[in-house]
């Protein structure tokens, strides 16, 4: 079920010594598996709802925000013909989630335009805003995941410099020389980096999936 691949990737990161940057939000109502939601919108106004993104996939179907969501889409309830409400991803500054069986797992979301297409390619860059879930957030470097109907999950990167959040891995992949070779395109423009990426083990990887972007904070930190 995509829900619970989405709290294994949520929990691997946790174990990394990630936090969630999320508010408390006052629980008030039960209904499983559908994203409890409050959207932060940029006009200073805010709305709470359950979000009802439906994206199908080889996998199945599921309740997330999708990179191919241009809108977040939220009801009141879980009726099938209950009345929705539409948010463009391009009106909310952020928005936290939960499961209302997990009321102490919350998750904040920022929207914000990303690249899909990892270091070294032609850039991938969605049309409209993506919702990107904040699982790491340094002193200079914002790290994120997101998800494609195609490309399933991805990890992304954001500098506040930077027009958009940029791909550089995919959980659950095995760290090998490719992958090795994507980071030091994905992160060229940083020479000091270089070293560290090419002594990169798998196992850190494993244990600590934004590793590299600590590495990126601590650089740009003595840097400036």
């Amino acid at each position: 079920m995509k829900k619970n691949v989405f709290l294994l990737i949520v929990a691997i990161c946790m174990m990394g010594s990630f936090s969630l940057m999320a508010q408390e939000t006052e629980k008030k109502k039960e209904i499983k598996d559908w994203m409890h939601a409050v959207a932060y919108k940029k006009d200073g106004t805010t709305f709470e709802g359950y979000l009802k993104n439906i994206t199908p996939a080889l996998y199945g179907s599921y309740h997330l925000p999708d990179a191919s969501d241009s809108t977040m889409i939220f009801t009141k309830g879980n009726k099938l013909f209950e009345r929705t409400t539409r948010i463009p991803n391009s009106e909310i500054d952020s928005m936290v989630t939960w499961y209302d069986d997990k009321p102490d797992l919350k998750f904040k979301w920022e929207s914000r335009p990303a690249n899909f297409a990892f270091g070294g390619s032609k850039p991938f860059v969605m049309e409209h805003p993506v919702m990107l879930l904040l699982l790491y957030k340094g002193k200079k470097v914002r790290g994120y995941l997101s998800s494609h109907p195609l490309y399933g999950f991805k990890y992304f990167f954001m500098l506040d410099d930077m027009p958009y959040a940029m791909a550089f891995m995919k959980p659950f992949q095995k760290f090998n020389e490719r992958r090795r070779k994507t980071l030091l395109d994905t992160f060229y423009m940083y020479p000091e980096m270089e070293a560290y990426i090419k002594t990169l083990t798998k196992e850190e990887v494993k244990r600590n999936p934004f590793c590299v972007l600590k590495k990126l904070d601590e650089i740009l930190l003595i840097n400036n």
